[in-house]
């Protein structure tokens, strides 16, 4: 384990310090430019719609000139993920159902996933898994009920940050890993041991530094603490319960089998009651099933 550093206040944050080691990790994630199709594409994209220039015809041109990832993108379009009544048949409709944002982080998702190993199938597994049940969920609450597509997304994404880590980071990966093992410790608190931050804080990093919307950002960053979300509360609630509930199902990271506590306000957040969790649990079976298990759909 890390000999800690000496800590400097953060400018702006009264009472909030980081060590100089945590900087360095913060801007090598947040400047990580090895990613398959990233950031040349992402821009080039985003260029194109913040135009107003261009129609999704246009748009799903340019994401086409990549085959391999316009046929993963369609792959998890036409998945359980969605639910589209009707095949996705191209990326053009993809953009017109689901949006410019939700595409961008399905690009996003497969690109860093794509620098997974073969051996972190089960991190893949339940991040689909935790993206099911947020659909699922947001079904369940009219709060968020039409926003359901970018709140599964947010799903997708929530543990971004244990990617990155293992990425950028991988020897201290391992160590977190130990941590876990032998001291029996949940991931947050074994990260924050060896490393001074947490996946929250380091997929957040990583997420501003791609300016996705607050919808994707902070859930990322607040899913264990929901209510603390300050602009996308409701996407961090629905995403926390999913992620109890998938990790209680069985599909958990390979590391640890750590279930967190449920936070309860955030059920009365999202306007739900146990018998709507209820539903939700035995809609479970059938939507997982298929496709959580299904590896075609791991991007690497």
């Amino acid at each position: 384990m890390k000999t800690p550093l000496p800590r400097l206040p953060l400018p702006g944050k009264a009472g909030r310090v980081m060590t100089v080691e945590t900087r360095d990790a913060k801007k090598r994630i947040q400047f990580l430019k090895s990613l398959p199709t990233l950031p040349g594409m992402l821009d080039q994209i985003s260029r194109a719609v913040e135009s107003h220039r261009f129609s999704a015809s246009d748009i799903g041109k340019l994401i086409s000139k990549d085959q391999v990832l316009t046929a993963k993108v369609l792959k998890l379009a036409n998945s359980a993920f969605y639910g589209f009544s009707r095949k996705v048949g191209s990326l053009t409709q993809a953009l017109v159902l689901l949006g410019f944002e939700v595409i961008k982080g399905l690009i996003l998702t497969s690109a860093v996933f794509e620098m997974m190993k073969k051996k972190q199938l089960g991190l893949w597994e339940h991040s689909l898994a935790v993206a099911l049940t947020t659909g699922l969920v947001a079904e369940m609450s009219p709060a968020i009920k039409e926003r359901r597509e970018e709140i599964a997304l947010a799903g997708l994404l929530h543990d971004l940050g244990k990617v990155v880590i293992q990425i950028q980071l991988p020897h201290d990966a391992e160590s977190v890993a130990e941590l876990i093992e032998v001291e029996d410790m949940g991931t947050g608190r074994a990260e924050e041991e060896v490393l001074g931050f947490n996946h929250c804080q380091a997929g957040m990093w990583l997420a501003e530094s791609w300016k996705l919307p607050l919808e994707l950002t902070e859930p990322i960053r607040w899913h264990h603490t929901p209510l603390e979300a300050p602009n996308a509360s409701l996407a961090a609630a629905a995403v926390h319960l999913a992620d109890i509930l998938v990790k209680g199902y069985g599909f958990t990271t390979s590391e640890s089998v750590y279930v967190p506590p449920l936070q309860k306000q955030a059920l009365k957040h999202l306007g739900l009651n146990l018998k709507a969790i209820e539903t939700v649990i035995k809609m479970m079976p059938e939507k997982l099933g298929p496709d959580v298990t299904d590896s075609s759909l791991a991007p690497f």
